[in-house]
């Protein structure tokens, strides 16, 4: 009874709706939500502890960085209890300042947007080396190549997420009779391009935008791979639904990335937005957006690279 009680509380405040109705978006940062709501630190924070208290919101630490996102309480597919249904009314009845919060949702993740691509635009020439001075090798594209090949015939179309200068479109090319990149940076794009030409991958078709709102048409693709690209995405809960969109039903999507780490440099030498993520929570997100998990591995870090795990998983079939 006290945990009703506390989640009522905790509901009857139109400022604690208005920080649930953005989060339903993503995760922010307190500076973020501030910037969203238009209101002083100070209040911000005092109404995301009391979310927090009523176990509605959780931070989760990024380096330096906190982040607050909904907790799993919220998340049921079939959208039956209480959160999920007063989460669908929430949404369909929108509160006097939802106008104004949604454009403030959208200026911030313009501007990680922004962020990201203006890094990768100076850095095109330069990445694949900068990457592999400060990590090492990337041990886990045989993996990605092997699990591409598991299922022993040749795919049609393979979409690499977030290329940028093409590393994997020639490793990728021989699973499929095509293979297309996409990137948000056009200087990322000349870097692939003469990469395929040297490598002669004639079959790679090469487009630009980002991974939340794919060039790509409905179910155009056979199988998506993205390979260390979700955490310099601004919404990735949005990207996952945009590759749902773009697989064809049981087509295969494979992802690879860092697990949750502290190494804050890497957000200023290779640009990243997140560092890293809990592996539980992103199979959440997976299974949010229309997934159905098939394996898990996960390769160990050392001291210039964080841990890296690869989830293959099938679009469920309608």
């Amino acid at each position: 009874m006290q945990s009703c009680l506390s989640t009522v509380k905790a509901l009857a405040d139109e400022t604690r709706l208005r920080i649930l109705r953005i989060l339903m978006t993503g995760t922010y940062n307190v500076n973020e939500l501030v910037a969203i709501l238009s209101m002083g630190q100070s209040r911000v924070s005092r109404h995301l502890r009391i979310l927090s208290d009523a176990g509605l919101v959780r931070p989760r630490r990024q380096g330096t960085w906190v982040y607050y996102g909904l907790t799993g309480l919220w998340e049921n597919e079939s959208h039956t209890g209480f959160l999920p249904s007063f989460a669908d009314e929430l949404s369909a009845s929108p509160l006097p300042l939802a106008a104004a919060d949604d454009r403030g949702i959208k200026a911030c993740l313009g501007q990680r947007r922004k962020q990201s691509e203006q890094f990768f635009s100076s850095v095109a020439e330069r990445d694949d080396s900068q990457r592999d001075e400060i990590e090492g090798p990337a041990e886990h594209h045989r993996i990605i190549a092997e699990l591409l090949r598991c299922g022993g015939e040749e795919l049609g179309i393979v979409v690499d997420l977030g290329t940028g200068t093409g590393r994997l479109l020639p490793l990728l090319g021989e699973s499929a009779r095509g293979v297309i990149g996409i990137d948000g940076a056009r200087e990322m794009l000349d870097v692939a391009r003469r990469r395929c030409e040297e490598n002669g991958v004639s079959e790679a078709e090469l487009r630009l935008g980002s991974l939340e709102h794919l060039p790509l048409g409905d179910g155009e693709a056979d199988a998506m791979v993205a390979n260390m690209v979700l955490h310099h995405v601004a919404n990735p809960l949005d990207a996952l639904r945009e590759v749902h969109r773009g697989l064809v039903p049981g087509g295969r999507f494979l992802l690879a990335d860092y697990a949750a780490h502290e190494l804050e440099f890497h957000r200023e030498k290779l640009g990243d937005l997140w560092l890293g993520f809990d592996q539980e929570e992103l199979i959440g997100w997976l299974e949010l957006a229309g997934f159905e998990i098939e394996s898990e591995r996960e390769l160990p870090g050392n001291r210039r690279r964080p841990g890296v795990f690869v989830i293959a998983s099938n679009r469920k079939q309608v």
